[in-house]
């Protein structure tokens, strides 16, 4: 689980997300991960590209939908 939070790290989480690995971000390496959970708030989101931003908000409504359920109170996104 990697927690991205804040304007100021927006930059980490575009390198993190939307390239590919690379030793100089090594946070990138979570990518080939089939486990990897990375947390952030809309702020942090604010340069990634708009399809990048809808493909992860889309992925949550499914998990929401499928694990979670559509009943049960969860805090939104």
């Amino acid at each position: 689980m990697v927690l991205i939070s804040g304007a100021h790290k927006v930059f980490a989480l575009y390198k993190a997300i939307e390239e590919g690995v690379n030793h100089m971000w090594t946070v990138s390496a979570f990518q080939q991960h089939p486990r990897t959970i990375m947390i952030c708030d809309e702020d942090t989101t604010l340069e990634l590209r708009v399809k990048t931003v809808k493909y992860f908000k889309e992925l949550y409504a499914v998990h929401k939908k499928l694990i979670v359920g559509e009943g049960s109170e969860q805090i939104e996104p």
